[in-house]
């Protein structure tokens, strides 16, 4: 069989073209850092890839989620000590304010201290979290939560609601990220006609500060008012109990997302990732293969008869 001199030449052009091709793939993994270029390079890999992302990208989801919960749940444990710190002192004031040795004027300034513990009250239940949210609004984090009642004197009004947003920290784990005002500083009483009720039974802190505070000023202070206190402190305090078992939830949560999306990163580099060292000695093999088939071509298409004629 004859070998036509173009044939020759054209396998040898192809042959170059490829070897340029190969070196073009090579330097091209170099630059991006990714060994992976198309889907068709690899397309059991890109599907591996793809997957790795997506959950890397939920767990990091995940993660901004717990941030979130956990700024608020913070600052609601941070309101809550100082609700603490208040009803601990009403409680000492109202001890005192039982002690029969006291006069008229002395529970009077007693009272008058309470109705200032009291308007620092209503400030943490009314608190806002930096986004602007009512912590304690429940759904309804735009609005203001506690107010004193305008058509029923001694009494209050929540204009919240009785639900917790909850965010999800994992697949199939939500945790609430607050607590309704409702539940931690009581239902209260609302406007008219509805009545205050009488001291021992008053399950809102502002009402049963109040309370307090009007019989204290009427010289008819009840015990009652020390159990309704006592009652409150028990509520807020068990609220905190849960605010803490929350955190430490979600630091355990996080932690865990933490070591996922560490694994997940380094099985998606061991993919995905050009490996420099066998990436430039490949690269330099294949530019001496190219110099070496280009040499080869420049001798090859001397080898015709033109030349001895």
């Amino acid at each position: 069989m004859r070998i036509s001199s173009s044939w020759s030449h054209q396998t040898a052009v192809n042959a170059m073209l490829k070897q340029q091709a190969t070196m073009q793939q090579t330097q091209l993994q170099l630059t991006t850092g990714k060994k992976i270029l198309t889907a068709s390079d690899d397309p059991i890999a890109t599907g591996r890839i793809l997957d790795l992302k997506q959950n890397i990208q939920q767990s990091e989801q995940f993660q901004d989620n717990i941030e979130t919960a956990r700024g608020r749940l913070s600052m609601s444990e941070g309101v809550l000590q100082s609700a603490t710190d208040i009803l601990q002192r009403i409680n000492e004031l109202g001890v005192l304010g039982l002690n029969d040795s006291f006069s008229t004027s002395d529970r009077s300034a007693i009272a008058a201290e309470m109705e200032e513990l009291n308007t620092q009250m209503l400030s943490l239940a009314n608190t806002k979290a930096p986004s602007g949210e009512y912590l304690f609004s429940g759904y309804k984090s735009k609005t203001l939560p506690f107010s004193q009642s305008t058509s029923n004197p001694g009494a209050y009004e929540y204009a919240g609601d009785d639900n917790a947003r909850h965010l999800q920290i994992e697949g199939n784990r939500q945790i609430a990220d607050g607590n309704p005002g409702s539940s931690v500083f009581g239902v209260p009483t609302g406007p008219a006609p509805a009545t205050v009720p009488a001291a021992g039974s008053i399950t809102n802190i502002f009402e049963a500060i109040d309370k307090f505070a009007a019989d204290l000023r009427a010289n008819t202070p009840s015990s009652d008012s020390l159990d309704d206190i006592a009652k409150s402190l028990d509520t807020v305090v068990n609220v905190r109990a849960s605010i803490g078992i929350r955190l430490n939830a979600l630091d355990k949560q996080e932690e865990i997302h933490a070591d996922s999306v560490l694994e997940m990163k380094t099985v998606l580099s061991s993919i995905e990732d050009v490996d420099y060292t066998e990436a430039i000695s490949r690269f330099s093999q294949q530019s001496v293969s190219l110099q070496a088939a280009q040499q080869t071509f420049s001798k090859l298409k001397e080898l015709t008869l033109f030349n001895y004629l």
